[in-house]
């Protein structure tokens, strides 16, 4: 199903999709790797295998090899009363002896000596087997993080790969009801905090799960006794620990929701810093900001509260369990249950158990987080779409253009144009003037195919305007707007749109045909002259022709001004008015005028009011009929 693009950004910090449901959404993704994904869970598997092994052999080089027992035969002797049995070797004033009871039987230094070179050995055998061990670790932990960031950030290109041409192709009616702003931090700063989910949530979420069963199966299968008494506080912490994370969710989103209002309220009132000084609004404004900043306040330090009582809480219920480990792990020791090994095997269980359980916090925010861009970036990515390609016409032959009974409205039923016809002959001249708010620029988007009338039909060459693709439409029509917008690069990369399929030497003509060649030839590096975003080291004037040699470099059929000359010096504007000259009769020209006198050779004039043509003509013939047109005029040069 897809979502309305007016409303995409609205109530964005209400989470109405549940965690498992945007997992799924991300699994589509993460399947296309699942090489990766099998690498980074194996390296996972052998890490936590690792982990849990390393208690166990520490534990049996305690028991069998620090506190080492051999066997040894011993031959009946009518000195020993029971030769069976266990004997300790002791040092007895510099000499050793294998003692049980009160009895002692003197042993050697050789037999003494091959007892301690046996223990030397294991003890660097085992010793090696242990750094073995961690070096293991180390390799598996670097393993798991390499795939696990290597299919977290081919997973995010592929997401934000897809997120922006999604949005180029979504109508153009989401840009202008969503901030720039807004939809820039969807494609950069969401993927970013989703990528956060790959990188530290979830491969360390799921070795987190399995060290917790893991440590309980180990120490179960060491000794059950033991186990059974460790385990009581287990359940209270696990509750603990969910209630925490149903805290923690609610005044998370209630931050992040703070944090969007005070955003959004620095941003409007910072670009609106003039008019809040021009109506010494600032105490106002200061006060507003105050009560945002104060609620976020709040906010943060419930965060702060709930998270500085969870740590603590998990220390004290780490000591509990340690404690419950000591009081019944002594009294097993005594009762030889269990051995020392197991004793010192089970503390550094306990802490593998408490390590997760610590870091929970921080994790669980960084997951709502993600989750919560995760899925302002679905419902972005479920916007309708334009029905580019779809059109059987591909191309504009003659340039003619049609309005037949054409009503259309930005919003519900508050019409712009009302039941609005006329026509354009193919390579006309023809200009559409009128009051501010008439819909002038509506009648060029439209054209443009940008929006689709609610009624009536709109034909180029006689063919229906949904019957045209696309994109082959709007390269063949050239839109020169009043403020227009040039890409950071050079003045050649403009005019060809980036396209290298248009050589040097065409762009170098179509600026000659527009007079803009003179004006470019003026820079020192020419056509490679670079160019500020939004071209901000040129003049509106010089934005102009280079916008105009663009339209010719295309050879568009169909080339539309929008108060192109509105704000120009008068010499860029008889510059242009030279470009125009040259193209009547070999395009259709399409000019919306605020400066009347700009139009006066223009063959029709198309007088719009109120979203209905009301009058049409020559310059001479619409002042000869005193309508609207002459009013117009009238106002404009009353003083000349």
């Amino acid at each position: 199903m897809r979502t309305a693009h007016t409303d995409i950004l609205k109530e964005e910090n209400q989470r109405s999709v549940s965690n498992m449901k945007i997992f799924s959404m991300l699994w589509k993704y993460m399947k296309k790797y699942y090489v990766i994904l099998i690498f980074s869970f194996s390296f996972l598997f052998l890490s936590t295998v690792v982990d849990l092994t390393i208690p166990t052999v520490m534990r049996y080089v305690i028991d069998n090899v620090i506190n080492s027992t051999y066997k040894f035969k011993i031959e009946n002797n009518e000195f020993i009363s029971s030769p069976e049995g266990d004997y300790i070797l002791k040092n007895i004033e510099n000499k050793y002896y294998m003692t049980k009871g009160n009895e002692k039987i003197p042993v050697s230094n050789e037999f003494v000596n091959k007892i301690k070179e046996k223990s030397l050995n294991d003890i660097t055998i085992y010793s090696l087997i242990i750094v073995s061990l961690f070096f293991g670790q180390l390799l598996f932990n670097y393993g798991q993080v390499i795939f696990s960031n290597l299919l977290g950030q081919k997973v995010i290109y592929d997401i934000r790969d897809e997120l922006y041409t999604h949005i180029l192709s979504v109508p153009l009616d989401f840009f202008t009801k969503n901030p720039t702003g807004k939809i820039t931090t969807r494609t950069v700063n969401d993927t970013q905090n989703l990528s956060q989910f790959f990188t530290d949530v979830l491969t360390s979420l799921t070795k987190d799960v399995a060290i917790i069963v893991g440590v309980i199966i180990v120490m179960f299968k060491m000794n059950i006794k033991l186990s059974t008494y460790v385990i009581l506080m287990f359940p209270l912490i696990m509750i603990s620990t969910w209630i925490f994370g149903v805290l923690d969710k609610k005044i998370y989103s209630k931050t992040r929701t703070r944090i969007s209002a005070t955003n959004s309220f620095l941003a409007e009132n910072i670009s609106g810093a003039n008019v809040t000084k021009a109506f010494n609004q600032e105490d106002r404004k200061r006060k507003e900001f105050y009560d945002l900043s104060h609620k976020l306040y709040k906010s943060r330090m419930q965060q702060i509260i709930l998270n500085g009582l969870f740590r603590p809480f998990m220390n004290v219920m780490y000591y509990i369990t340690i404690s419950l480990l000591f009081w019944f792990g002594s009294k097993l020791f005594k009762q030889n249950i269990v051995s020392f090994g197991i004793l010192v095997a089970f503390t550094s269980y306990i802490d593998m158990f408490f390590r997760p359980l610590f870091d929970i916090a921080e994790k669980y925010d960084i997951l709502q987080n993600a989750f919560a861009s995760a899925e302002k970036i679905f419902r972005l990515k479920e916007l309708e779409q334009e029905d580019f390609g779809r059109g059987k016409y591909k191309e504009i032959k003659m340039g003619s253009i049609k309005f037949k009974n054409v009503s259309f409205a930005y919003e519900k039923e508050n019409y712009i144009l009302k039941n609005i016809s006329f026509k354009i002959k193919e390579k006309d001249n023809i200009a559409i003037v009128g009051e501010t708010g008439s819909g002038k620029t509506t009648i060029i988007k439209l054209i443009n195919g940008l929006y689709r009338p609610q009624m009536g039909n709109i034909y180029i060459d006689e063919k229906d305007l949904n019957d045209y693709d696309l994109h082959a439409l709007r390269r063949q029509i050239a839109v020169v707007p009043q403020d227009v917008f040039l890409f950071t690069g050079t003045i050649l990369d403009n005019i060809r749109m980036f396209d290298d399929s248009v050589s040097e030497k065409e762009v170098i003509e179509a600026a000659k045909q527009v007079h803009a060649h003179e004006m470019i030839e003026k820079f020192p590096d020419k056509y490679y002259t670079k160019i500020l975003e939004r071209g901000s080291t040129l003049s509106a004037g010089e934005r102009q022709l280079i916008a105009l040699a663009r339209a010719v470099v295309f050879k568009s059929k169909i080339i539309i001004l929008d108060e192109a000359t509105a704000n120009i010096d008068v010499e860029t504007e008889y510059l242009i008015q030279k470009a125009m000259e040259n193209l009547i009769g070999k395009v259709t020209i399409l000019s919306i005028a605020h400066r009347l006198s700009t139009i006066k050779t223009s063959r029709k004039i198309l007088v719009v009011h109120k979203g209905k043509v009301v009058e049409e003509g020559s310059h001479n013939e619409l002042m000869n009929k005193r309508g609207i047109y002459y009013d117009l005029y009238r106002l404009q040069y009353s003083n000349t």
